[in-house]
């Protein structure tokens, strides 16, 4: 008996493979550019390209706030302590986030769906940029 194999997208997935090799290879920023096909791409940019998003896309301040707070597991008290930002402050830009896009970066749902918007964001520009 052979290997069982998986393809996804043009990679291959062994069975000897972790979970987390998988999850890595899959959804790592190549895989992704290649993955993106022009349909997904019309769509995709008709939702970055809206006003709300591009004024928070642009924002080096409040995306500074929001990076932070991801990498400080959506905890805001470590975030303001470590960003050396008074709580109300984050919370008035995390509120800004909510109020331009419905999202609120406090729930983990929502904060994985901006994290997948920034990265589509990137591969967006990625693709204008080869143009």
């Amino acid at each position: 008996m052979g290997r069982k194999k998986l393809i996804v997208c043009n990679l291959t997935f062994d069975d000897n493979e972790t979970i987390e090799e998988k999850i890595l290879k899959m959804f790592s920023p190549e895989n992704l550019i290649n993955c993106f096909s022009e349909a997904n791409y019309e769509s995709y940019k008709k939702v970055i390209d809206h006003a709300n998003i591009q004024m928070i896309l642009n924002d080096e301040e409040l995306m500074s706030t929001i990076f932070s707070f991801f990498e400080n597991s959506l905890n805001t008290s470590v975030t303001s302590s470590k960003t050396f930002m008074h709580r109300n402050t984050l919370n008035y830009r995390l509120d800004k986030v909510k109020k331009l896009t419905g999202l609120n970066l406090k729930l983990f749902e929502h904060a994985v769906v901006f994290k997948n918007l920034i990265i589509i964001n990137d591969i967006i520009k990625s693709f204008t940029e080869e143009e």
